[in-house]
């Protein structure tokens, strides 16, 4: 039997901490860009194409990572949105029985 608990403020963390790496990982692209932005003028010729294309690539998959970093946070929000409801209409569900039942013991 599968089993699976979840508990919405824990996802909610957790989405927090994605959200928060993401946040981090952005302003270290931003900071390392200015950065490199200098090297722009001065260095000429073949290495300085090589290095702009490592530059470049980097950017992309930095830009995948936070796409993906936000994605994750945002299921992780649904996933425990999801729970939540499912967990209160479980609640509500039994509630309205009014214990007015027996259970054959």
């Amino acid at each position: 039997m599968a089993y699976t608990q979840a508990e919405t403020t824990v996802m909610a963390r957790t989405a927090g901490k994605f959200d928060q790496v993401n946040g981090v990982l952005q302003v270290m692209l931003g900071t390392l860009m200015t950065e490199l932005a200098d090297l722009n003028g001065t260095w000429k010729g073949l290495g300085a194409a090589a290095f702009e294309q490592v530059k470049r690539q980097y950017a992309e998959d930095l830009q995948r990572l936070n796409n993906a970093l936000a994605e994750t946070a945002e299921s992780i929000r649904a996933s425990g949105a999801g729970y939540h409801a499912a967990d209160s209409e479980a609640a509500s569900r039994v509630a309205r029985t009014g214990g007015t039942f027996t259970l054959p013991l």
